[in-house]
């Protein structure tokens, strides 16, 4: 008798501690609550003006996607982000996701801090964004390498405009990698480039997850500068419009896929050396940037300290309540 009641109370306390992940019915609760939230305040959002969408944009597709692609992302332990990070910060990334216009994994993509889920725009993003959103119609990139005559000049408007540039097949050379630039090219058939050394490129690599150490910029450095000074160029005509989602200095480094399974494993070495400041004032992540939501869940454990990249944004403003019902 006391061995069965023993194992009904070890089997009660595994049921009281099964994963979201292996519980189907908490699952689809947790998505459903999460999707309603997020749907209520952007519908308040679109109703004040507050919030425009770009056209063709579903709402409702790129949560359900998002949740999708959520249910595969994991830490370096195998943990879910569905069982580690706080509802708040998973509410707040895919809301991010929605304010910005994007699409899971082509456009944007979920890093785990601790028990912070936070959102990542890739380089493709920012493309789309300033096709979409600015007098950019198309980015033109190429990588100049030792032995290739280049020539760029400054004109009256104090624009950098390409003079000539004569690559030779002999100089291709991953090793000889000088710099990079962009040709952006307007809707009004205006042109400039943007240029970066590799010094540069180099500096804002260490931005990121991998510090330019991964696979990718290794092995295919070449196009890795290419998608830095694409992003470069994007986000200089995206920080010219006037929405301040784009205001993050921090953020030149290319985030390309080959980096977000690697982003993925440094969280936990990477999360406790991170220096904050008081917990009272250092932002937190994309919470520090506008009113998101507070899913008001008093049993999530205390946030971690966000990334580096966001912890010197300076911005601090107080998130609007949004309880579950």
């Amino acid at each position: 008798m006391i061995m069965t009641q023993t194992s009904q109370q070890q089997g009660g306390q595994q049921a009281n501690t099964q994963l979201t992940s292996q519980n189907a019915t908490a699952l689809k609760r947790m998505q459903e609550e999460t999707t309603q939230q997020i749907m209520d305040r952007v519908n308040g959002w679109q109703e004040t003006g507050e919030l425009v969408l770009p056209k063709g944009y579903h709402v409702g597709n790129a949560i359900k996607m998002a949740w999708l692609y959520l249910q595969t992302v994991e830490n370096i332990k195998h943990e879910k982000a569905i069982d580690v990070c706080t509802r708040d910060s998973i509410c707040n990334s895919l809301l991010n996701m929605v304010i910005h216009g994007e699409y899971p994994q082509k456009h944007c993509y979920f890093i785990m801090y601790g028990n912070r889920l936070e959102w990542n725009e890739r380089y493709l993003g920012k493309l789309m964004r300033a096709k979409r959103d600015t007098e950019i119609e198309k980015v033109n990139a190429q990588v100049i390498y030792e032995g290739d005559e280049f020539v760029y000049t400054i004109d009256e408007d104090g624009q950098k405009q390409l003079v000539k540039h004569v690559p030779n097949l002999a100089n291709i050379d991953n090793t000889k990698i000088l710099a990079a630039y962009a040709v952006v090219i307007n809707k009004d058939g205006t042109r400039h480039i943007e240029v970066m050394t590799m010094e540069q490129i180099r500096k804002a690599w260490e931005q990121g997850a991998t510090k330019g150490k991964s696979g990718a910029h290794i092995n295919f450095t070449d196009q890795m500068c290419i998608k830095t000074v694409i992003q470069r160029a994007c986000k200089i005509a995206l920080d010219s419009t006037a929405d301040p989602a784009d205001d993050d200095p921090n953020k030149n480094y290319d985030e390309a896929t080959a980096e977000r399974d690697a982003a993925q494993g440094r969280q936990t070495v990477e999360a406790d050396a991170v220096e904050v400041k008081d917990e009272a004032t250092a932002p937190k992540g994309i919470e520090a940037k506008a009113n998101y939501i507070d899913m008001g869940n008093g049993q999530q454990p205390a946030a971690e300290p966000a990334p580096a990249a966001n912890a010197g944004s300076g911005a601090s403003t107080t998130s609007r309540a949004c309880p579950l019902p």
